[in-house]
């Protein structure tokens, strides 16, 4: 009799383990966490190179400041000079040298009309014919995030390496949207047309568009968001406006609630 009992005991002991297991299999993962809304990962400020000058020099566009200083160094082609220019945006400052075209142009010359003598990125250090340019820098992240500036009259000498700090405007930040239906996260596929604030959407295509899933760039400025929402047969739509884009080169996280339609 007791080893019935015990027998019982044994395989009643062996069920209820299986029934746990077999209820923490068909739990499924949590729910996806929403994520804050705010900014993070603004870069860290620039060092500044107190050796430069303010130079005398026009400037146009997103150019705001040059300060330069003329070192010697010969470039590979010892017949020509080099050119150096760091790239701040105005926020921090920021450097923005690696996403910077710079295109060396005779002093006068019609972008539309004709060709850079040069072009090269501005955290590089081209060798240029010796003479007097015009410097032209783009910041380049993506079709509607560029910002262009000149720097009239550079002088290049020979032998000579022209070494400058510019202060730029270009101030943006990357965007990540999240939606929301029913408070369930369902940011996995939707799309988000962006329009600047105001535009009749009736009349205009948006400016881009992107998939949740991305990060985008985006210059500083106010923002209407037009957010669709279509998978497994369940649509949903959402729209935010005025939503602002700052300068400080963060990634900004915003959550938008959506309606099924």
């Amino acid at each position: 009799m007791r080893q019935f009992t015990l027998g019982i005991l044994s395989i009643l002991l062996v069920a209820v383990a299986l029934a746990t297991g077999c209820s923490k299999k068909n739990a499924g993962p949590p729910p996806a966490e929403i994520p804050l809304d705010g900014v993070s990962g603004i870069p860290a400020p620039a060092e500044r190179d107190a050796s430069v000058s303010p130079v005398d020099l026009a400037v146009a566009g997103a150019v705001k400041e040059v300060k330069a200083k003329v070192l010697d160094k010969e470039a590979d082609d010892k017949s020509k000079g080099l050119i150096r220019v760091k790239v701040l945006d105005l926020d921090g400052p920021i450097e923005v040298s690696d996403n910077t075209h710079l295109e060396v142009w005779k002093p006068g010359s019609d972008p539309e009309e004709q060709k850079a003598e040069l072009n090269d990125w501005a955290s590089h250090e081209p060798a240029v014919t010796p003479g007097t340019w015009d410097i032209r820098l783009i910041y380049d992240e993506s079709d509607v995030c560029k910002a262009e500036g000149w720097i009239r009259n550079v002088p290049v000498v020979a032998g000579k390496l022209w070494k400058a700090e510019v202060i730029f405007a270009a101030p943006m930040q990357w965007v990540r949207i999240f939606g929301t239906l029913g408070g369930t996260d369902v940011a996995d596929n939707m799309h988000i047309d962006v329009f600047k604030s105001g535009t009749d959407q009736q009349e205009f295509q948006p400016i881009t568009g992107f998939w949740s899933t991305q990060k985008v760039p985006l210059l500083a400025g106010n923002y209407d968001l037009r957010v669709n929402y279509d998978k497994d047969n369940v649509k949903a739509k959402g729209v935010l406006t005025g939503f602002a884009v700052g300068g400080n080169h963060g990634i900004q996280k915003k959550t938008i609630g959506l309606t099924k339609q």
